[in-house]
This record gives C-alpha cells, sequence and structure tokens, in this order.
C-alpha cells in the first residue's frame, strides 16, 4: 500500500486543522488590524506606538508562559494564545472609534495573545509531531497558509473598501474573531502530550555564554530583527499614503505573498549546504535593490514592484538564516534538555532588533519625512545583513558526505 503523502497522525491532522484556521485568521486581519491603527490614530505615530506594544508584551510572554506552564503540556499555552487572541478581536469591536485612546494597550494586549499561541505552537510541533511527520505536516500548513496569505488580503481589502468608514474593518475584525473561536473549538482534538519539563529561565542566558558560536548567531539574529521590525510596516504604510485605498492594500499584500510563495518553492528545491550563503548574497542584493525603487518612485506602480521584489528575494535569504541557528542548536549534545533555552534567547533577540528599528523610525520621523524616514530604514537595515552573511559564513557546515569522510 502505498503511504498518502497528505495521511498524517490523528492529533496532527487536528493540529493542522486548528492552526490552518488561526492563520487563516491573521491573513485575513493581521494587516489591517496595522491599518486600522493607522487610521483610527491619523498618523504614523499611532502605528508605531501599537507596534512597540505589540513587541514588548510578545518578548515578555515568552519567558512568562515559560515560568507559568513549566510543567504542562505545550497544548495549553497554545489554546490561551487563541483564547486571548478571540479576545483582543472582540475588544476590538466592542472599542470601535474609541480604540485610538487605547492603542498602546491593544499592542501589549495582542503581544500577550501571540505570544502564547507562538509559544505553544512551536514546542507542540517539536513534542506532540512525529518526527517522520514533520515535513509532511509542514509542507501541508505551509500550502493552506499560501494560498490564504494570497486570497484573504483580496478579500479584506475589497470590504473595507466596499464598506465607508470602519465598518469594513469591524466586518474583518469579527471574522477573525470567528476563525479564532473555530481554531480554539478544533484544539478540542488536539493531544496533549508529554509536560514540556522546561529549564530553568535563566538557561536562556546561559547557552550564550558557554557556546561562542550561539553567542556569534544572537548578534546576527538582532540584526535580522532589525530588518523585521521596519519592512512588516513599510509596504502598508506607503501604499496607504500613495492611494488611502485599502483594496490596493490587499493587493499589495497579496502580490507580495504571491512572490514569496514562488521564492520559498524554488529555495526549497534548489538551496543546499554548499548554496546557503550564495542565496543568502543574492537575497540581500534583492532586498537592497527593492528599497532603493522607492527612491525612484512612491507611486503605487513603484511600491507594487517593491513589493514583488521584496517578496522575491525575502525567501532566498530568510530560509538559509533561519536554517543555519537550528544547525548550530544541533551541535549541542543536551539541545533535547535545552531546546527551549535556545528558543527564548533566539526569540528575545528578535524582538530587540525589532524594537531598536521601530524606536529609531519614532526618533527619526521628528525631523525627517515620515516616508523618507521609513525608506531610509528600509535600505539600510536591509545591507546591514551582509554583515549577518559575513558571520554565517564562518558557520555554516560541510555538506553531510564531506563530514561522513572525515569520521
Amino acid at each position: 500500500m502505498v503511504d498518502s503523502p497528505f495521511r498524517l497522525s490523528r492529533g496532527a491532522l487536528w493540529l493542522l486543522l486548528t492552526f490552518s484556521g488561526a492563520q487563516t485568521a491573521n491573513a485575513i486581519a493581521n494587516v489591517f488590524v496595522n491599518l486600522f491603527m493607522l487610521v483610527v490614530a491619523h498618523n504614523l505615530s499611532g502605528l508605531i506606538t501599537f507596534n512597540i506594544g505589540y513587541f514588548v508584551s510578545l518578548t515578555i510572554t515568552f519567558y512568562t508562559a515559560a515560568k507559568i506552564f513549566h510543567d504542562k503540556p505545550p497544548l495549553l499555552p497554545y489554546r490561551v494564545g487563541l483564547l486571548f487572541t478571540m479576545l483582543f478581536y472582540a475588544a476590538l469591536l466592542v472599542l470601535s472609534h474609541s480604540a485610538q485612546h487605547l492603542i498602546f494597550a491593544l499592542g501589549f494586549t495582542y503581544g500577550i495573545a501571540q505570544g502564547f499561541y507562538w509559544f505553544g505552537f512551536n514546542l507542540m510541533t517539536f513534542d506532540t509531531i512525529d518526527p517522520q511527520l514533520r515535513m509532511r505536516f509542514f509542507g501541508l500548513s505551509g500550502a493552506v497558509n499560501s494560498v490564504m496569505g494570497i486570497l484573504a488580503p483580496l478579500f479584506s481589502g475589497f470590504i473595507i473598501s466596499t464598506i465607508q468608514g470602519i465598518g469594513g474593518y469591524l466586518v474583518v475584525f469579527a471574522a477573525a474573531l470567528i476563525l479564532y473561536t473555530l481554531a480554539f473549538v478544533l484544539s478540542q482534538g488536539v493531544p496533549e502530550g508529554p509536560p514540556m519539563h522546561l529549564q530553568p529561565i535563566m538557561d536562556s542566558w546561559r547557552v550564550m555564554a558557554e557556546h561562542r558560536n550561539w553567542a556569534a548567531i544572537i548578534k546576527t539574529i538582532v540584526v535580522r530583527g532589525t530588518r523585521e521590525g521596519i519592512t512588516n510596516l513599510a509596504g502598508l504604510f506607503l501604499i496607504f499614503l500613495a492611494t488611502h485605498s485599502a483594496a490596493i492594500v490587499g493587493i499589495y499584500t497579496a502580490l507580495n505573498a504571491l512572490a514569496r510563495m514562488t521564492a520559498s518553492l524554488l529555495v526549497t528545491r534548489h538551496v543546499h549546504y554548499g548554496r546557503q550563503i550564495a542565496f543568502m548574497t543574492l537575497g540581500v542584493i534583492g532586498m537592497s535593490g527593492a528599497g532603493l525603487l522607492l527612491i525612484l518612485g512612491r507611486s503605487w506602480p513603484w511600491l507594487l514592484a517593491y513589493g514583488i521584489l521584496f517578496g522575491l528575494s525575502l525567501p532566498f535569504y530568510m530560509i538559509p538564516s533561519e536554517n543555519i541557528p537550528l544547525t548550530i542548536m544541533d551541535q549541542d549534545p543536551l539541545i533535547t534538555e535545552r531546546r527551549v533555552s535556545y528558543t527564548l534567547s533566539r526569540e528575545v533577540a528578535l524582538n530587540i532588533g525589532r524594537l531598536f528599528t521601530i524606536f529609531l523610525l519614532a526618533v527619526s520621523i521628528r525631523w525627517f519625512s515620515q516616508a523618507g524616514s521609513i525608506i531610509a530604514l528600509i535600505i539600510l537595515t536591509s545591507l546591514s545583513q551582509f554583515w549577518n552573511i559575513s558571520v554565517m559564513a564562518t558557520m555554516v557546515p560541510l555538506p553531510s558526505p564531506v563530514i561522513s569522510s572525515k569520521k
């Protein structure tokens, strides 16, 4: 009997269903939550404030979750994250226009919700899915998320553009609330799995002191975070500034997602051990070139070109740069016991980089134009990734056949 590529264990199938429901909700609403904050605040400062609250609480929540759920299965923080996210969207529906007075608090709440959610999910994929099924699980969930990442923003942009005022945003948030509720219900079918038996929280700092390569990797993750802090906001703000159209924001997001999906498939097929650094270099060149396009023009055609080129370039850099830290983690013989310690230090480093860029943007717009500040940071944070490549180039492991021949 031929094993079906779509066959999963019962527990993995339930996890796929609940995760896909939650990620579909994110695809529908995530971009437009940020746009909503921009609209109700009437300026970029509101968007910055929301994201500062989000990343601050996201960082704190990873540590809080590790402390609270020390001897619990990872399904529990995952379900808490779903519940808090449902409460966040319910709050948006209740507050409506009044959300402008609570932007930081809403960002902080959303960060708590997503912190619990991702903490639990990341550990579930490690602990409760059979290692032989992980690639199948991620392949199926990636396919669903890619399709939703293209279709959902088009749906949301159409709804928001069709319904005047903020009514369209509230419809989108209601749809996200329904999908998160469905994901919460579906999570009942996921088996609890074993307790996490986490290491002491301070161990996330010890691994950096004990392992020189990991300490160097943490610095590259901070630098990577500086780029993520600005690019998540840049296209959204610039396209809305140029068009004041939620529909075009949806088109921009969908085209960017399509470009990323296409490039990710190419990377998955062609990037191997010996090619990682070369492809990362190609990706950073493309990301930097996309930023330079914005110097030439800021009308929506130029912005769409930026989004497509950036989307095509990003996976060539991101996929290897996410894989290399995992290979460094695997060099620790105690990785099974200390996997959470490594994960915590990695997530905190990433958020430090994100927050640095957001704070830098908040300061720079006091003296320079908003669009000019964003474009400058896009280019600078893209170029800074060349430093990451120089560090990681010394750590890329030899291909397996070469390693085997030296044993």
